[in-house]
């Protein structure tokens, strides 16, 4: 059996598709180790893993927001984000590398499983020759459109970038935040949803959707009584960017005349006077078990998240996304060009556009859900956890 050790960053979007290769991977016999960078998150305690934790930072990183209101506002302001970006990226790693050295050096995988933005993880890799996987938790390997946010805040810092691999021996090769792994790299999504003509990097595959055998530790309670017989709207925006209140309230809005309940992931604003003033049949929760709330699903609007696609995709639930930042274009471009579901720019939606789109996405019968019932059982036809975690154990010699 062998040792993989996982790295990874504490958020939700990249812990979560990765849980379910971790729990294949312990199924399976292997042991496995996570380290999240910079500390480690609450769920993995409640997974068997072993938590590695850094030992020290040698010097301070810049801090950064991680969630809430301030985040929520940085992200509209391209040049604020792309200095957030390069921050996380680049400016963290020379502090990092050392102790991430020491962890990888005591645990003594056999193979690394890595999110390819987690360079100070890659880079230790690379000067330990130990075999290692990217494993993506978006869709931006892919690079569909030349223009867009995040393409635009990548190109300034590529030099920089470059230049860091390169102190280090690494001649690399990227797309757009991520570092490719040489040897494998996994995409947790289907031909159906992405279409024949999309331009895999090298040593790419598409194993399906990452759907965790078991709970993945962050399950939450839901008051499920109040989800009567009306057709269930479903939004949210995830754990980092929730704090939307202008867009919540033009969506309840445009859904309050459509005899629909609303659920609103709502963060912060769940339980405040905000979320009690919206008119029509809201439910607005801090946070939703997603996985368990799809299946009674009828629309899901959301910011376009690659784990809440894939889940959404994998249900069979045809989506209108509002994409505010990052890789969440690229998700966009491919639910619109999948015809699985609708795009809007969130700046300019009103709830005219919102409430047509919205019933567009509830007609009965129609071939928008008609592609979002095929993509769902391309899916479910693939175990991409799975899959992933037999291809990192593949690369141990």
């Amino acid at each position: 059996m062998s040792r993989v050790l996982i790295a990874t960053s504490p958020e939700k979007g990249h812990i979560n598709p990765m849980t379910g290769v971790a729990q294949w991977l312990l199924r399976m016999g292997h042991t496995v180790g996570w380290l999240c960078l910079p500390e480690p998150a609450p769920q993995l305690a409640r997974m068997g893993v072993e938590v590695l934790t850094l030992p020290h930072v040698a010097a301070e990183a810049p801090p950064l927001e991680t969630g809430g209101e301030a985040l929520a506002d940085l992200v509209r302001d391209e040049a604020a984000l792309g200095g957030w970006i390069r921050g996380l990226l680049l400016d963290a790693v020379p502090s990092l590398l050392e102790p991430v050295r020491q962890v990888v050096r005591a645990f003594r995988p056999d193979v690394m499983a890595l999110d390819g933005m987690q360079y100070a993880a890659v880079l230790t890799a690379h000067q330990e020759r130990i075999p290692w996987a990217g494993v993506s938790s978006a869709l931006s390997l892919l690079e569909p459109m030349e223009d867009y946010g995040l393409r635009r805040n990548v190109r300034l810092l590529a030099e920089d970038r470059r230049a860091l691999f390169a102190r280090h021996g690494f001649d690399a090769r990227f797309r757009n935040c991520e570092c490719l792994s040489p040897r494998l790299n996994s995409l947790f999504t289907t031909e159906a949803f992405l279409g024949p003509d999309v331009d895999l990097p090298p040593a790419t595959h598409l194993v399906g959707p990452s759907i965790p055998p078991d709970e993945r530790g962050d399950e939450v309670d839901f008051p499920w009584s109040r989800l009567g017989a009306r057709p269930v709207v479903y939004v949210s925006f995830g754990s980092q960017i929730s704090w939307q209140p202008a867009l919540f309230r033009t969506i309840a809005e445009a859904a309050a005349p459509l005899e629909v309940t609303v659920v609103l992931s709502a963060g912060e604003l769940a339980d405040t006077d905000f979320s009690r003033s919206l008119p029509g049949d809201v439910v607005a929760v801090p946070y939703t078990p997603q996985r368990q709330l799809l299946p009674r699903t009828a629309a899901f609007v959301s910011h376009g998240g690659a784990n809440s696609v894939m889940e959404a995709m994998t249900a069979g639930v045809p989506m209108l996304l509002l994409p505010v930042c990052n890789d969440q274009p690229i998700q966009a471009h491919f639910l619109q060009k999948s015809g699985a579901g609708l795009a809007l720019e969130p700046g300019s939606l009103t709830v005219e556009t919102c409430r047509a789109a919205l019933r567009q996405l509830l007609a009965p019968g129609t071939p928008l859900r008609q592609k979002a019932s095929d993509i769902s059982q391309s899916y479910r036809a693939r175990d991409g956890a799975r899959e992933a975690a037999e291809r990192i154990v593949g690369l141990v010699s």
